[in-house]
């Protein structure tokens, strides 16, 4: 492990450039007129995801937080919510025709824009910078977890 004085310079480059990124991946909500949780949302549901729970899971939301962004998709009428047949008090939350067009014009096109980008590495360099994120966000969760395990 390199504990050397390079550490600091080059943790301060990482943070920058993952705020660099975290600030292009906020600008596709805004560039769709979206909130990131109703963007997100949007895209899940057209793949397929249904209920707050499905879709809050996988962003890591607070249900009232996906049932703000789900009241506003229904007022910008993008979808609708349903009741299931089985368990009315669940809802799923379906595109209507408009949210359909809304996400394939929209959505989609910023996705299309990420995979072009992407394309532009070579596999090798998609896979290097997909595995190196994944190592780095568990080494912070490992040591979150101790630091939060030596508090108690």
């Amino acid at each position: 492990m390199n504990q050397g004085t390079e550490t600091p310079k080059t943790l301060a480059e990482f943070r920058e450039a993952t705020m660099e990124l975290d600030n292009t991946y906020t600008g596709f909500p805004k560039a769709c007129g979206l909130s990131e949780a109703e963007y997100w949302s949007l895209l899940f549901i057209y793949e397929g995801a249904a209920t707050q729970s499905q879709i809050s899971d996988r962003l890591f939301l607070s249900r009232q937080t996906l049932n703000s962004a789900f009241k506003q998709l229904g007022k910008k009428g993008l979808i609708r919510l349903e009741p299931y047949e089985e368990n009315r008090r669940s809802k799923q939350a379906l595109l209507i025709p408009e949210g359909k067009a809304f996400v394939e014009k929209n959505v989609l096109q910023m996705h299309r824009i990420e995979e072009k980008a992407w394309r532009q590495m070579d596999p090798a360099e998609q896979q290097a910078l997909t595995n190196l994120t994944r190592k780095f966000n568990r080494l912070i969760q490992a040591e979150l977890n101790a630091a939060k395990s030596n508090t108690e």
